[in-house]
């Protein structure tokens, strides 16, 4: 029993030993048939492939506009979760992954607008400051 026993754990380390001889790992294995992540496409042709919206609403490049296309993808992400957790035959886990990524992608677009908007005020304010001694 001893002796089955080493000889699977030495058939481990062995086939570990080959997977560091060739600078890889098991994981790198194992996640090889996952696809890399897609290079930065646009915006409005992500958003249309996820959400059934008019162009005009898509390419509204305005913060009241991105908040609206947010709310809207807010609503669909509430919608696939809800089809997901209750085993729904149309739940669709690619499209839940897309709007969640079409959803962090456009919050952080948000985001990056206050900042900006945050800073040129803020900069605007130091140089009031300093011409006012």
């Amino acid at each position: 029993m001893t002796d089955r026993l080493s000889r699977v754990s030495n058939a481990r380390y062995a086939r570990s030993l080959s997977l560091v001889d060739r600078g890889q790992t098991r994981r790198d294995q194992r996640f090889k048939a996952i696809r890399p992540p897609r290079p930065h496409e646009d915006r409005r042709a992500a958003i249309a492939k996820v959400l059934a919206l008019w162009p005009h609403e898509i390419e509204d490049d305005s913060l009241a506009g991105r908040q609206w296309v947010l709310a809207k993808l807010r609503r669909a992400l509430r919608a696939e979760r809800r089809r997901g957790i209750s085993g729904h035959w149309t739940y669709d886990l690619a499209r839940h992954v897309e709007l969640l990524r079409v959803y962090r992608e456009e919050l952080a677009a948000i985001a990056e607008r206050c900042n900006a908007n945050t800073m040129r005020e803020g900069s605007a304010t130091l140089r009031a400051a300093r011409r006012e001694p």
